[in-house]
């Protein structure tokens, strides 16, 4: 019986001895791919700040700017979601101003026609998304500025945006305004490049939806990284 418990002893011992050794293995292997997955997400948010407010149905930090539709903006499940089944416009603005960034934005439409856009300081420019009321035609990513003199549009890649541009799909927009430079991309590909004229230093970032058309526009991410701070 002695001999049996000496037995039953040593393989306890080299049990506690074998968890041990997993645990310690565990450890090893796990260290590597959190410390992996940390850099990731310090990449992922370098600079960026997202302007989508995270959790419940409050669009914090945003201001519409038509009272009367206070139905035409929501959050649903971390999607900013802007429609008008009236047909009337309005401009879903930041609480604060931007002068000098970088904007991405991802938008997706199930309408057919829709005319919605970007402000980028205030109303002077904005960065068109879908059919142009006056010109008929989809002119996503180009810059709507009348206010500088050079017609409504300056810019007019029609090809460009035609095989660019995903309709009924998720889209990228991505902005970058320094200076009175202002230089658009649409899915990665370069839509205009130009210089503003009549451009404020700063001012705020606006979602549009014009009026005289029934749309529904989905906004799931909105993230600006500002540039020179």
């Amino acid at each position: 019986m002695v001999t049996m418990k000496k037995a039953g002893g040593r393989m306890n011992s080299k049990w506690k001895v074998v968890r041990v050794l997993c645990a310690l293995l565990f450890v090893a292997v796990s260290a590597p791919a959190d410390q992996a997955r940390a850099v990731t997400a310090d990449a992922d948010n370098d600079g960026w700040v997202s302007l989508i407010p995270e959790g419940g149905d409050e669009l914090t930090g945003w201001t519409n700017d038509n009272k009367s539709k206070p139905d035409h903006w929501k959050l649903i499940d971390g999607v900013i979601i802007g429609e008008n089944p009236q047909k009337k416009g309005s401009v879903l603005w930041t609480d604060k101003s931007y002068g000098d960034y970088e904007l991405i934005v991802e938008y997706r439409t199930p309408s057919k026609d829709y005319d919605s856009g970007v402000f980028l300081r205030g109303k002077s420019h904005q960065v068109q998304i879908g059919i142009s009321r006056s010109l008929k035609k989809d002119l996503t990513g180009a810059l709507y500025c009348p206010v500088d003199g050079k017609g409504g549009y300056p810019i007019q890649p029609d090809e460009k945006i035609k095989k660019a541009h995903r309709l009924g799909e998720w889209n990228t927009l991505r902005m970058v305004t320094k200076g009175k430079q202002i230089t658009t991309y649409l899915n990665g590909v370069e839509i205009n490049d130009y210089t503003a004229d009549k451009y404020p230093d700063e001012g705020r970032i606006g979602l549009q939806l014009h009026a005289k058309v029934h749309m529904k526009m989905e906004f799931k991410t909105v993230k600006v990284r500002p540039i020179g701070e």
